[in-house]
């Protein structure tokens, strides 16, 4: 594609005096080869401009900059087209690059601080359930035609993101579920994609060192279903406090799931056990049964939102109930290892205030349910360089709702582990049920050693990540691996 067109279709006011071939696109001047186009993005952590110089070097024969950024005297002259917003001309630019390959795919979009990785994955088993080619985007990774690469952000930036779903055309696939982060919403990595349906699932404090406030975060996902077409579709959580007021602006058609208030999708007559659950949708006076390997209250508002969406593209029941009977829990996802004492521990990515109370009262309900008069021992901790407002809310419901916190460290990054801790126990109220260890191996032995039969230990945090990052290095650590580490403890325990 010359670069005229692509300046005319993206409605540049830039003359272009040497037309040449567009070979491809990148934000990052390691990337460029000769005949690309250079996109110096405004960073927050480095400005681009810093490396329009490198970028020439490897022969872009473009770049597109900031208009306030003073352009050195370069050597070479390539096109430098200035513009008010670099990263929503590079979104533009990337849908027209790649021919706009969100047009020919049935796109999904999910938002919402929690759930969104369990609701694509139903989508997509429901989807290819129906026979439907489908293909995946978001936390843990990139999936289609089974190819599968991991993930760097939850939602890629606009180039990656058209680059993926043209390859996605290419290999056939006809559908594609993604996630949509609000990170990802502010800074215009999804704009010009044409999506069908919206999904949101709640909305609870998380990111704000990014957005500054509620409010702000609340406004970056409403944007997403501001923007939806006519003849899409936007699925809202009804029972959320935010659920009614992202719709209100939308131009798409409105449908509703919950547990607790009336809406288009209602869950009722569920049970929740260690094995899954069980439950019925009631739709316009119709009545649909399902059972799921997933448990825990929480899922089942991940569960509607899925099987809403799937009645709403015409997929029928018998696909639907068959994809949610097989469907195995998401990797980090309120995974559960039974232990040799026949005690539990769950494995969950939970790492929001929310979540982490969604994901205890979800223990309580099950061990209630067992009747194992087992208790619920928490290990978690806060990651290090993001919202720190969470961290005393997070200490606060896990000591009132758990029998038992053991407080540690999750990814703590550039920050002191041990005062991450300290902000977290600033939220405790006069309770006593819980003990600090900073290393978080030791962490999870402890809470092994600690547990007997019938017990949930719920170890938060990382979920499906493999790694711990301290001081910008990461290494090793998966909480899977530490609790097979440590199993057998129970057992040792038992025989003495």
């Amino acid at each position: 594609m010359l670069l005229s067109e692509i300046v005319s279709k993206a409605d540049i006011r830039y003359e272009i005096t040497d037309d040449v071939e567009v070979k491809g696109l990148s934000y990052d001047s390691r990337k460029i080869e000769e005949g690309f186009v250079f996109f110096a993005i405004p960073g927050f952590k480095e400005d681009g401009s810093k490396y329009i110089q490198a970028a020439i070097n490897k022969k872009a024969i473009a770049i597109i900059c900031d208009k306030r950024v003073s352009i050195p005297e370069l050597k070479i002259q390539p096109a430098i087209i200035p513009v008010s917003d670099v990263r929503l001309v590079m979104a533009k630019v990337a849908c027209i690059f790649f021919n706009n390959p969100s047009n020919y795919l049935k796109l999904a979009g999910v938002t919402g601080t929690n759930g969104k990785t369990t609701i694509t994955f139903i989508l997509k088993s429901i989807f290819e359930s129906a026979g439907i080619k489908t293909g995946l985007i978001g936390t843990l990774g990139y999936q289609y035609n089974n190819i599968l690469s991991k993930a760097m952000l939850t939602t890629p930036e606009s180039i990656e993101l058209n680059s993926i779903m043209s390859d996605m055309r290419a290999f056939g696939v006809n559908a594609c579920a993604m996630e949509v982060s609000s990170v990802a919403l502010d800074l215009d990595r999804v704009t010009g994609l044409d999506f069908d349906i919206g999904i949101f699932s709640n909305l609870t404090p998380e990111h704000l060192d990014f957005h500054n406030s509620m409010n702000d975060y609340f406004l970056s996902k409403k944007k997403f279903f501001d923007e939806l077409k006519p003849d899409a579709v936007a699925v809202s959580n009804a029972d959320d406090e935010f659920g009614e007021a992202i719709l209100e602006d939308t131009k798409a058609g409105k449908v509703t799931y919950s547990l607790l208030k009336n809406s288009d999708y209602k869950v009722t007559d569920y049970s929740l056990s260690l094995d899954g659950s069980e439950f019925t949708i009631e739709h316009h006076g119709e009545k649909y049964f399902f059972v799921s390997n997933l448990t825990g209250k929480f899922n089942l508002y991940n569960l509607a939102a899925g099987i809403a969406t799937s009645f709403e593209m015409k997929i029928d029941y018998k696909s639907i109930k068959s994809a949610i009977e097989t469907l195995a829990p998401v990797d980090g996802r309120f995974n559960l290892i039974k232990l040799p004492n026949d005690a539990y521990t769950v494995i969950d990515y939970s790492h929001t205030s929310d979540s982490l109370k969604n994901a205890i009262e979800s223990a309580i309900n099950l061990i209630n349910e067992s009747d194992s008069g087992g208790r619920v021992i928490t290990i978690f901790g806060c990651g290090g360089n993001r919202d720190r407002l969470k961290r005393p809310v997070m200490g606060k419901y896990a000591t009132e709702l758990s029998d038992y916190v053991i407080i540690t460290s999750d990814n703590p990054r550039f920050e002191n582990p041990d005062s991450i801790i300290d902000e977290i126990v600033a939220g405790i109220e006069n309770k006593t049920n819980f003990e600090r260890i900073t290393d978080r191996e030791l962490a999870i032995k402890r809470g092994i050693e600690l547990s007997k039969s019938g017990d949930l230990i719920l170890i938060c945090g990382k979920g499906h990540e493999t790694y711990q990052e301290v001081k910008g290095i990461r290494s090793h650590f998966d909480d899977k691996e530490i609790v097979s580490k440590y199993m057998n403890l129970t057992v040792e325990k038992r025989d003495e």
